[in-house]
């Protein structure tokens, strides 16, 4: 076969204008204060092509091509500027006036709060309304009221909207950019009597009917017996609703490869355009089929909106609108070019979309699916039609993992080593379980029939949820704690491309050479780090809520100094995990600070590392010495001739000490306040420090205590 790069390139010239506008977005994204002036630049680029192309000249054509990528490249950027900046408003962090807000998604709700994602609808000055726009995160305490909310009612409240920021702790998640991306920067706590809803004004919102339709269906699928998992899968399966699913389904679908099945997408989209398809056959002619295909189109859109209109669905509904518009003309759409398309739309309805990672994943798959299943399936030649069906599964399942592979090790830092398995096993499960549930819906109101359906429906998602965690439990289910750079994510991708396409096309030797040489410089950087890591050492003091942590990191080894317990030590490596892997240390090593622990078990603590030394709050590592002030500490027990030398002073746990008794009892050069302390303690020592001038590190004001490299 004669595979040629320019060639193909040339087939899809959607892919290219899709490719060069998503650089623009990235380029908006990280050069932000670069973004204003391409409003002219593009004016210009635009001028400049209608010019160019009124030279009917060949010698011109590379100039022209250039032209035009550069202007598309322009033309992203400015659409990311114009959505930024007309969605947006970051003055309101220091808005405390009254403000009109709309539910915008289902609250969430947990214990103590429901919260809300509030698109702002007005805000009050002066006496008067006057119309706003922009995003915030309320938390409201909970109480009847706060639980009967629903997406499209609007609320009106007096808020002390707060900047949203970082814990500040060495590669935790960036939950402020990741909020910045959806145009959000501030929130709140408003407490159960300071906010109050408001009678919707008349008019007809289709994205919150469906939304508050959802709820309604989910309520009916409840009063029908179904509840616990079975209720939250088929939830998050057929709705896309995913606010029930518990923290062990998660694990156990995620672990065993089958997260992707509770992610409503293009299988889910699939399944109801057969259904669609199925239903409306019998519009036949050709008079009819443009209201067939409208009928199909119309109700995969409802269907994507009725979901939530996530990444993954709406690159699926655009998908298989496609398909249908393909099909009235009786041409097959080209799958890239479709694929490049709905992209393209996407972004120019929401650019930031290409920041989330569901729409990588998506996007991902579907590629690697149109590019790579074709030769996979070509490797084997399966005459019986029933093992070709599986076959086929396979090489699809293979396809998509391969292309998305590098993107979760990036993000979720696992491999789930049975996906195939799942695959198997899952997918008809869920095409029934979706099936059925589209029955329930359809019958839910004949009381001797819905019934035997519900009933198959939970041992559906019965066996769905049994087979995901004995998946799990297999030996060997799943590689953890994998750590990629964002280099390294892209070395990778350059090796998948290289071998799967090039090299599957050509059979040209020089393109697997090429791949290799790739892997091998993915191999180098890992091995560069692995000798960097050898030399490290750190002292971290994180910033985490109600918990004292402190990390001493000396190679690779990783020991952890805190007060244990299964909450505490779940909310550390929530919070230190990243910093760990990417530092490629080993399992950590917790020493309990308890005072009980102390007390009951040894003053000193065995550690096997003859760099540190701990005993009754003493920490020595290397050269540095540091001292923990907690709730038990009372310096007027300390009777020395001389003062003790410190390097370092934590207060943790609302330690009842003054930053004066400190003084008097020890030498050092920097207080850490912790995150265990209360916000009313901290101020008392920082108030006392007006006059002391002592240098203090307040964790929770600056984030995370990082010492050494």
């Amino acid at each position: 076969m004669n595979f040629s790069l320019i060639e193909e390139i040339r087939k899809y010239p959607f892919v290219r204008i899709t490719i060069a506008f998503m650089l623009g977005i990235i380029l908006a994204i990280i050069f932000e204060p670069l973004s204003k002036p391409f409003l002219i630049i593009t004016i210009c680029l635009i001028l400049a092509n209608i010019a160019l192309h009124l030279f009917d000249n060949y010698t011109l054509s590379l100039a022209k091509g250039l032209l035009i990528n550069f202007t598309l490249v322009s033309f992203g950027v400015l659409i990311t500027t114009l959505y930024t900046s007309h969605n947006s408003d970051e003055n309101l962090n220091s808005y405390s006036g009254y403000i009109i807000g709309e539910i915008s998604e289902d609250p969430k709700i947990s214990d103590k709060t429901t919260k809300l994602n509030l698109n702002i609808i007005a805000v009050k000055n002066d006496n008067t309304w006057q119309s706003a726009s922009g995003k915030t995160l309320l938390y409201i305490e909970n109480d009847e009221r706060s639980q009967n909310l629903k997406a499209g009612n609007k609320i009106i409240f007096s808020p002390q909207l707060s900047e949203i920021e970082n814990k500040g702790n060495p590669e935790e998640f960036d939950y402020k950019k990741y909020l910045t991306y959806n145009l959000i920067y501030s929130s709140d706590f408003i407490a159960g009597d300071d906010w109050q809803i408001l009678q919707n004004e008349p008019g007809f919102d289709i994205k919150m009917k469906l939304l508050n339709f959802r709820q309604t269906l989910i309520s009916n699928l409840e009063k029908n017996g179904l509840s616990d998992d079975e209720l939250a899968v088929i939830s998050a399966l057929a709705l896309g609703y995913k606010d029930k699913l518990s923290d062990e389904i998660r694990h156990s679908y995620s672990s065993s490869g089958a997260m992707h099945i509770l992610a409503v997408s293009g299988l889910h989209v699939g399944i109801i355009y057969g259904i669609l398809v199925f239903i409306f056959s019998f519009l036949k002619s050709d008079k009819l089929k443009y209201i067939k295909t409208a009928l199909i189109i119309i109700f995969i859109w409802l269907y994507a909106t009725l979901t939530g209109l996530s990444p993954s669905v709406s690159r699926a509904a655009l998908m298989f609108s496609i398909i249908a518009l393909g099909n009235i003309q009786k041409r097959p759409s080209g799958s890239l070019n479709a694929i490049a398309i709905s992209a393209f739309i996407l972004l120019i309805i929401n650019p930031l979309s290409i920041t989330n990672i569901g729409f990588q994943l998506s996007y991902a798959a579907v590629i690697g699916i149109i590019l790579l299943y074709p030769k996979i399936y070509e490797i084997f030649k399966v005459k019986n039609k029933w093992i070709d069906k599986v076959w086929s599964l396979t090489a699809v399942s293979v396809a998509a993992q391969i292309a998305t592979a590098p993107l979760g090790l990036f993000y979720f830092h696992q491999f789930s080593n049975y996906f195939i398995l799942a695959n198997y096993l899952l997918i008809p499960l869920s095409t029934i379980a979706i099936w059925l549930c589209i029955l329930a819906f359809i019958f839910s109101g004949l009381g001797f029939f819905a019934p035997f359906i519900i009933k198959l429906l939970a041992l559906s998602v019965k066996s769905m949820n049994f087979l995901s965690k004995g998946i799990e439990s297999l030996p060997f289910s799943v590689s953890e704690n994998i750590y990629i750079s964002g280099l390294q994510l892209f070395v990778l991708y350059g090796a998948i491309i290289l071998f799967a396409v090039f090299f599957f096309n050509t059979k040209k030797y020089k393109h697997l050479f090429a791949a290799i040489s790739f892997v091998i410089v993915f191999s180098a950087i890992n091995l560069f780090q692995d000798i960097e890591s050898k030399e490290q050492k750190y002292v971290i003091v994180y910033n985490i809520n109600k918990i004292t942590a402190i990390n001493i990191i000396e190679g690779k080894d990783n020991i952890l100094f805190a007060n244990i317990d299964s909450v505490a030590n779940k909310q550390i490596e929530f919070t230190a995990k990243n910093n760990w892997l990417k530092k490629g240390l080993d399992r950590e090593k917790y020493i309990d600070i308890s005072p009980t622990y102390q007390s009951v078990l040894s003053n000193v603590a065995v550690i096997d590392n003859q760099s540190v030394f701990y005993k009754k709050g003493f920490i020595g590592f290397d050269d540095l010495r540091i001292f923990i002030a907690d709730n038990n500490f009372f310096p007027a027990v300390y009777d020395y001739e001389e003062k003790t030398k410190l390097d370092y002073i934590i207060l943790s746990n609302n330690s009842p000490t003054k930053l004066s008794d400190l003084i008097d009892v020890f030498e050092f050069d920097t207080i850490i306040i912790d995150g265990s302390n209360s916000y009313y303690r901290i101020d008392e020592w920082l108030t006392e420090n007006d006059t002391l001038n002592l240098n203090i590190h307040n964790v929770q004001e600056k984030g995370a205590f990082v010492v050494g490299g």
